[in-house]
């Protein structure tokens, strides 16, 4: 038998992108079967792994890593807590429509910077792939009407002044996005935890002899 040599970080990393496979969306726009909460939960969990590391490579090649410039307590509207509210995980569609928008706004700005290929182009595009994927996993808990995308202007020609703004939004953006995906996976496995005890309790309760 044949023994896998490759680094545990390639076989990790390999993993991952075979895990993520299964939440991308199908050609029919949604994943052929409804995903379990365990499976979502599984996702996030990846996706919040994904966020600080793509936050933390960002900050560190777009030389922003000084003062705190990008870790901000301010995050934009649609990326504050508390994650979990009234509507639960079918909440989430709204904010994950604008992160999938913002990461094709940074994409757009970096290709201006960078060459083809480039480290932050890839990374940038995982992550995109992987807010699409829970998008479509949300689609197959909760099934809504797709709304047609709304046409955004071309941008513009970009000052240099401009172009430090947009590096420093990009930046505070996925900070936010990094700190809101920690908090959700965090309020899941606390969720999951839960309901667990609740299960053994339950089960527990159900084997007690009944007393005459």
């Amino acid at each position: 038998m044949r023994c896998d040599r490759r680094p545990l970080g390639v076989l990790a990393a390999v993993t991952k992108g075979l895990f993520i496979l299964w939440a991308v969306p199908g050609q029919g726009g949604r994943p052929p079967h409804p995903p379990t909460l365990q499976q979502i939960q599984a996702l996030v969990r990846h996706m919040a792994e994904d966020a600080q590391e793509l936050f933390a490579f960002y900050e560190e090649d777009q030389c922003l890593a000084i003062n705190n410039l990008c870790r901000t307590n301010r995050p934009p509207e649609w990326l504050r807590g508390p994650v979990m509210g009234p509507g639960g995980l079918q909440g989430l569609r709204g904010t994950m429509v604008r992160m999938a928008q913002a990461l094709q706004d940074i994409t757009r700005h970096q290709r201006d910077l960078n060459p083809p290929g480039a480290e932050i182009l890839r990374r940038l595009a995982s992550t995109h792939l992987k807010v699409r994927g829970l998008l479509s996993n949300l689609d197959g808990l909760f099934p809504a009407p797709s709304l047609p995308p709304g046409r955004r202007p071309p941008p513009g020609p970009t000052a240099p002044t401009k172009i430090f703004r947009q590096k420093l939004e990009g930046c505070r953006i996925l900070w936010s996005y990094a700190r809101f995906m920690a908090k959700l996976s965090a309020q899941l496995e606390a969720r999951s935890r839960r309901a667990r005890r609740e299960k053994r309790r339950s089960h527990r309760g159900s084997r007690l002899p009944v007393r005459s």
